[in-house]
């Protein structure tokens, strides 16, 4: 069968960066954990997570970026982190607990770590999931809110997300309960979010203020209110783009409309955007776990494996993409089977990732400059046949010099002096063929062997 594809052929310019454009760093030492999330301090870029070692490195939970490596933090942490924000030039650390007993919002300022006011507690505390943890931490109304799996705080009942005016904990109206049918019996407050005065909050808890939300709901200041029906399972993250709130998670479904794990909110309900994440075997967890706005560009960080088109075209994707308003950038497939959570913006210029899986830390770099960069232009490519056995046939009237057949992993495959038919010995599966012109002007197509 031959593909003809008149609107793709886009020309990417790029520097040849051998593949994926992410250099995984200290590959040869070990990262025992996943890196969660990063935070430039006092010009000094922090992660924390998981971990207790990086590239090699003794560091506590938190570690830092020292010009092109990570050292340990002169700070340390009991307990892994989840999340770094800087609120008046102090930076504050939201933990995960790993015991039963009580938990404390953590703030760094001049060389010393103190705990925050009165520690939280959650009375049902069974197991890992199920523990006081601290998952994200904001400044709102000027006043500190945190958010997190706690039902006491101090010796009051304060449920899931409370307020600090300098002095104490207190609650936000009744504040979080219950969790989104069909999950797990967790309320999981994962991120906070301040947009036009008012204060989201994203996670897995049902109700808010005795309003039924499903996994994100709003604070004026005086009252919860929800937006649209929710969804159908846990929201893990939430950004403003392009004018609009932007969320992604595992779910899949919000008031009969189907999603594939990120959606927009168009002031009525929740839309979904001209693409999504889907499973591309049964085994995998999908799920977006961190969205950020760079530039005016959209990264997406978390489990991903393909990607699924409104058209329903699919196309292989590793832990990280991007979004600029028109075109989808996967990096050359990203990261292989790592879950990427942590995205670094650096101000050389560069992105720092972070993530990891089953007690393997990841961390990879690129340079933003040579990102591949889509310009369409208007040109005809024939393929075929596709799917191939031995050989395809390609006809453009574009000028081609050189091809390079590339796997899902990023890996090339075969390479060499373009011509018309390019006879190819590869196992079966998805491949890209790039077709490269002299002047670092390339397209990338989709082909399958069989």
């Amino acid at each position: 069968m031959n593909v003809i594809t008149r609107l793709l052929f886009c020309l990417l310019i790029a520097q040849s960066l051998h593949g994926q454009p992410f250099q995984e760093l200290c590959e040869s030492t070990p990262t025992n954990g996943t890196i969660v999330d990063c935070q430039f301090f006092n010009d000094t870029l922090y992660a924390t997570g998981f971990f207790s070692t990086i590239c090699g490195e003794s560091a506590a939970y938190i570690a830092r970026w020292e010009i092109d490596q990570w050292r340990p933090a002169t700070i340390s942490l009991s307990d892994p982190g989840h999340s770094l924000r800087v609120i008046n030039d102090k930076l504050y650390i939201a933990r995960y607990e790993e015991s039963i007993d009580s938990n404390w919002v953590y703030v760094y300022d001049d060389g010393m770590l103190q705990k925050v006011g009165q520690g939280v507690y959650l009375t049902t505390a069974s197991g890992f999931s199920q523990l006081p943890n601290i998952y994200d931490i904001i400044e709102y109304d000027g006043k500190i809110i945190a958010c997190g799996e706690f039902d006491r705080v101090g010796e009051e009942s304060i449920q899931g997300i409370m307020q600090w005016d300098g002095t104490t904990w207190s609650a936000l109206g009744t504040g979080l309960s219950g969790n989104i049918q069909g999950t797990a019996p967790v309320l999981f407050p994962h991120q906070l979010m301040v947009h036009d005065g008012d204060l989201y909050v994203a996670g897995n808890f049902r109700n808010a203020g005795g309003v039924e939300v499903n996994g994100i709901a709003k604070w004026d200041g005086t009252e919860w209110t929800n937006l649209g029906a929710g969804f159908d399972n846990t929201v893990y993250s939430m950004v403003v783009f392009n004018g609009e709130i932007i969320v992604g998670g595992s779910f899949t479904v919000s008031d009969g409309t189907s999603l594939n794990r990120i959606a927009r909110w168009d002031g009525t309900s929740w839309a979904a955007l001209d693409f999504g994440f889907t499973q591309s075997s049964v085994n995998d967890f999908t799920f977006v776990h961190t969205l950020k706005n760079i530039e005016d560009v959209l990264y997406m960080g978390g489990g991903l494996k393909e990607i699924t088109y409104s058209d329903n075209s699919t196309e292989a994707c590793g832990g990280i993409v991007s979004f600029d308003g028109s075109t989808v950038n996967t990096f050359m497939g990203g990261v292989a089977q790592t879950d990427i959570e942590a995205i670094c913006p650096l101000e050389n210029g560069q992105l720092l990732i972070g993530g990891g899986v089953f007690g393997s830390g990841y961390t990879g770099l690129a340079d933003l400059s040579t990102s591949i960069v889509e310009t369409p232009v208007e040109a005809e490519v024939s393929i075929g046949p596709n799917p191939f056995t031995n050989y395809v046939l390609v006809q453009t009237k574009a000028e081609v010099d050189q091809y390079e057949i590339i796997d899902e992993l990023g890996r090339v495959m075969s390479s060499g002096p373009f011509k018309n038919r390019l006879d190819l010995d590869v196992p079966a599966g998805l491949y890209f063929l790039k077709l490269i012109h002299a002047e670092q002007l390339h397209s990338t197509h989709k082909i399958i062997a069989r």
